[in-house]
């Protein structure tokens, strides 16, 4: 089994050293995201094994996606009931790269490849706050046009602040949901982002983050939003087809 991620930058999936549009994991730097997948997998798999560990993980970058954009099929994405969003074709258009990505992949190492898809989801008012649920379903159709069975999106509400937040805040683990109705803009009045900062006082950058995520510190498995738990039951749902294949094939 391998992953493929792709995020927005190194303080939610990570970025590439030097940088790069792509990389493997040599030259991948996680973020806290990043190890957020990494431990839940090993929970789901059933068996120590870290991927990023053992080198079993590739990048790809917003900008990767973007030039590698699959030409845009006849049958065009659809969102019942509503016209859907510009907005949204993004998200669709991005799980289309990843999944294309994510077969290659698989082909080349001749093994399954879970992709996951980090984007936030949810910025300002004014770019469509409550379409949350249209974009996660823009990524699920974007990666079944490509048949695509292993993609997984992640994406918090409305950003990964307040995943990290739950973890940390005064009463950790308690009331989570609260956050997901707070903005996600960094300009407006008490930003998530430095809500998250006065919680982590002064060891609030990545690398600090990610310890206290590697030592359990913020424990994936204890925190209860909607937005996390969609994405937990995606990728736990994808680690169990990515056995059953392993299994067949043997």
């Amino acid at each position: 089994m391998h992953l493929l991620l792709s995020g927005e930058g190194p303080g939610d999936i990570g970025t590439c050293n030097p940088a790069a549009d792509h990389c493997t994991a040599q030259q991948f730097r996680p973020g806290p995201m990043a190890w957020f997948v990494d431990q839940l997998v090993e929970i789901f798999q059933g068996y120590e094994f870290s991927h990023l560990g053992n080198a079993c993980v590739t990048y790809l970058s917003e900008s990767y996606l973007a030039a590698n954009k699959p030409v845009r099929s006849r049958k065009s994405m659809s969102i019942p009931g509503k016209k859907s969003p510009k907005e949204t074709h993004y998200y669709y258009a991005n799980a289309r790269a990843l999944a294309i990505a994510a077969t290659d992949k698989a082909a080349e190492l001749t093994d399954t490849v879970i992709a996951v898809l980090f984007r936030d989801g949810d910025g300002t008012a004014s770019a469509g706050r409550g379409q949350w649920r249209e974009k996660r379903q823009s990524m699920i159709a974007g990666f079944q046009a490509e048949a695509f069975e292993f993609g997984v999106p992640m994406i918090p509400k409305p950003k990964s602040e307040a995943w990290l937040l739950c973890a940390v805040k005064a009463n950790p683990y308690q009331h989570c949901d609260l956050l997901e109705s707070e903005s996600g803009n960094d300009r407006g009045m008490n930003p998530l982002k430095d809500q998250l900062g006065v919680a982590l006082a002064a060891e609030n950058n990545t690398q600090q983050i990610n310890q206290r995520v590697i030592s359990g510190e913020i424990d994936a498995q204890r925190i209860d939003m909607d937005s996390f738990n969609e994405f937990k039951n995606a990728l736990q749902d994808a680690v169990h087809k990515a056995m059953r294949q392993e299994r067949d094939r043997v």
